[in-house]
């Protein structure tokens, strides 16, 4: 069996439209939920057989403790390890695609245990349309393993591996099997997106001298919103349009935003020109 487990914070509108789809490779579910308002734990309950949903791990964030991001997939990855040593980790925004089958998949994990499965990223900007530059170009992600034991996270404020490292290390290509990532379909949610994680570490740095990353790494994956695009031939399995009934501006990570430049007197981090700050 494999588990695919996710964190997700007011997704619903995602999580409706990805558990279909992530049924493809995942056989049971298990999730944390990061102070959601949005009715994502009642959803996930009412089709908790239907999706054979394992496990709901509901958290609250404390915002006056420095926020760990690999303690809470630790948490999350032992919960899940309870049902599978098999394990599949996606977003809210991703899900997996190719050619290869869920058994091939799960026999190349039975081959290989004690291995982590490194993966294309791919960025979806339209129905069959990718991104391509800069660090796009064929981009590798961590998102699939198969153990033997429990493993354990390497210690990281943000950005933490998404499963912990196993002690081999592989790679799986395209067309067999590759990460479909949503992010830039809708440039407005995607410039709030990446704004609210540069004031989310301007923040941290103020309140915690936590280590964050250089705020320009988050303009260098912008770029600006000139992009260099190309054909796939693996169409996107959600509506194009999917963030297009979603106002950004009434999510929490807007109206973080707004909070934080008043409370911290914060200056434009770059906003792109789009209004933001």
């Amino acid at each position: 069996m494999i588990v695919q487990m996710t964190m997700s914070r007011d997704e619903l509108f995602l999580l409706k439209e990805m558990l279909p789809i992530w049924q493809r490779y995942a056989d049971g579910f298990v999730f944390m939920l990061d102070t959601c308002t949005d009715g994502s734990y009642e959803y996930l309950m009412e089709n908790k057989e239907k999706f054979n949903i394992l496990s709901i791990i509901q958290m609250n964030k404390d915002n006056e403790i420095l926020d760990i991001e690999s303690d809470n997939r630790q948490i999350l990855f032992n919960e899940a390890f309870k049902y599978s040593k098999k394990i599949l980790c996606l977003d809210t925004d991703e899900y997996l695609d190719g050619t290869m089958t869920k058994q091939e998949l799960e026999s190349v994990l039975d081959q290989n245990v004690d291995t982590s499965f490194y993966l294309s990223w791919v960025q979806y900007t339209g129905k069959n349309t990718i991104r391509i530059d800069g660090k796009w170009n064929n981009h590798l992600c961590d998102r699939i393993a198969s153990y033997s034991d429990r493993s354990v996270f390497k210690s990281i404020q943000m950005h933490s591996e998404h499963i912990p490292a196993a002690s081999k290390l592989a790679q799986i290509t395209p067309p067999h099997l590759f990460v479909s990532h949503l992010q830039w379909l809708d440039k407005q949610s995607v410039a709030i997106k990446q704004y609210y994680w540069k004031v989310f570490d301007y923040v941290n740095r103020m309140k915690y001298s936590a280590n964050t990353i250089d705020v320009k790494e988050y303009d260098k994956s912008v770029s600006d919103f000139n992009w260099t695009e190309v054909f796939i031939s693996f169409d996107l399995k959600v509506d194009v349009g999917i963030y297009k009934n979603q106002n950004p501006f009434n999510g929490y990570k807007y109206k973080f935003i707004r909070k934080s430049v008043d409370e911290y007197n914060i200056p434009n981090l770059n906003d792109w020109g789009l209004g933001i700050h």
